[in-house]
């Protein structure tokens, strides 16, 4: 095998709480995330010297600054150097919309590389490998829906939700991350919290209760993005179940009761001016199954 096509899914968050500031800087928070068929693609081909990248969106690096490029190096670099690789990645998801982009196309670049160069490596080094990449990166080494705790990287995978039909739309300007949670202003250390909502037992299997959970994030993402609420009541207007936006925004998603409403929907969205995609939720088989394109 000296090429391999991959599949990076993006994720939505069906809810998100921030409980504080931690000591080191980073937020503690506590949020459930689902996989969705929306995807990046991601080409590797053994050949040439060193690693070289391209991207297919020019406001994306194509250098060692890029996820996808570090990724192959914290692999590579135990690698003999006449054994050169070629990436090339296809940008579908949005840019900085909170749906895990950059961390998905990294976390699959791991596990090609691992496959391409016949590595081995254990489940623990990729994913040590991906906790040093980002707080989301280890999420999409596992996949389906599961509770993120702490930074994001303490993982618990949690059962399949019943499979739903979904737009994710967004704003055209990428809103950065460290943006957002700057606009929180709680204190230095974490008041103390007497349940969590998975040691309380209230994980529920109903994705809609979920997202109804509410996202943290999203008030405060919406003062330094205008059109996040007006996405969120084109999608409701448009028919959306329920409808919140994912992470730290800008994208927002919509849970509609087909696939054919869904994709209804998105052509609204689109004609409003709104970049619109209708998607549907991954469970975790078929993500382990189908991350590598045949």
């Amino acid at each position: 095998m000296t090429s391999l096509r991959l599949r990076a899914p993006a994720k939505i968050n069906l809810f998100l709480k921030v409980l504080g500031r931690r000591p080191d800087g980073f937020h503690e928070i506590e949020t459930v995330v689902q996989s969705v068929t929306l995807h990046d693609g991601l080409e590797l081909a053994i050949g040439g010297d060193g690693i070289r990248l391209e991207v297919d969106d020019v406001r994306l690096p194509a250098d060692p600054t890029n996820l996808v490029w570090r990724a192959a190096r914290a692999l590579l670099g135990e690698c003999p150097p006449d054994r050169g690789l070629a990436m090339r990645l296809r940008k579908r998801i949005p840019i900085a919309a909170g749906l895990g982009g950059g961390s998905s196309d990294a976390a699959a670049a791991l596990r090609g590389v691992d496959a391409l160069y016949a590595l081995g490596l254990p489940a623990e080094t990729l994913e040590r490998h991906a906790a040093a990449l980002g707080s989301d990166v280890p999420y999409f080494l596992v996949g389906g829906a599961a509770l993120l705790k702490g930074r994001g990287t303490v993982i618990h995978p949690l059962p399949d939700l019943p499979r739903a039909d979904l737009v994710v739309a967004s704003s055209v300007e990428p809103l950065p991350t460290p943006l957002v949670y700057a606009q929180l202003q709680e204190p230095l250390t974490l008041a103390p919290r007497t349940a969590s909502i998975r040691d309380s037992g209230r994980i529920l299997a109903d994705l809609e209760s979920l997202v109804r959970l509410g996202n943290d994030l999203e008030p405060h993402a919406e003062r330094l993005c205008a059109e996040i609420g007006p996405i969120r009541e084109a999608l409701l207007a448009a028919g959306a179940r329920v409808a919140a936006m994912s992470g730290s925004g800008s994208a927002v998603f919509g849970v509609f009761a087909s696939a054919a409403a869904a994709r209804e929907a998105a052509g609204t969205l689109e004609r409003k001016g709104f970049r619109a995609q209708a998607c549907a939720t991954l469970d975790r088989a078929t993500y382990q199954r189908d991350w590598m394109e045949h």
